[in-house]
């Protein structure tokens, strides 16, 4: 009976789209576990895609995001015979609105075999959380509660009891 062939990444090369820090966990567990050389395009802007901060929407799921990521990764990267990337939401849980959740994939997808490999995980562990401040103080005591500095912020600016981007928009990734 013939063995089919084994499949392996070890040597291969591999474009991450990411801008916000991401390579710093994901290029040292792939790097180990696959044997991949990892590269991250700098010149990839994977907010066009949608961002955290809502100035730019995304216009689809989180894996037609990441799938774009990835396509724009390879346009980026000739030489590239594999594709990362990642794409993360916070948000209610969609059963129990009270509850917040965090869910991010990870989506590898070979450029000549098409094969396209998905991890998903969400964690009612988050420190999603939202507060509209009136004052300093009342800024910094939330920031303290979700672990600020540890984990950045975005500021936006409200106005009539909703967010308005065109008021004030802060953020540091």
């Amino acid at each position: 009976m013939a063995r089919a062939p084994r499949f392996s990444l070890a040597g291969k090369t591999a474009a991450l789209a990411t801008m916000h820090g991401k390579e710093r966990v994901i290029t040292p567990l792939v790097e180990t576990a696959l044997g991949l050389s990892v590269r991250r395009p700098s010149a990839l802007d994977t907010d066009q895609f949608g961002s955290f901060s809502r100035e730019i929407e995304r216009t689809g799921s989180q894996l037609v995001a990441a799938r774009a990521k990835i396509a724009a990764a390879f346009a980026h990267d000739a030489k590239a015979q594999v594709g990362l990337s990642s794409e993360g939401s916070f948000g209610p849980h969609p059963v129990f609105p009270f509850m917040p959740l965090g869910r991010e994939i990870i989506i590898l997808i070979g450029r000549e075999t098409g094969l396209e490999l998905v991890g998903r995980h969400a964690d009612l562990a988050t420190n999603f959380d939202h507060a509209a401040v009136a004052d300093p103080q009342e800024a910094l005591a939330f920031a303290e509660r979700v672990g600020f500095p540890g984990h950045c912020l975005i500021v936006i600016g409200v106005k009539d009891r909703g967010p308005a981007l065109d008021r004030l928009l802060r953020k540091n990734s």
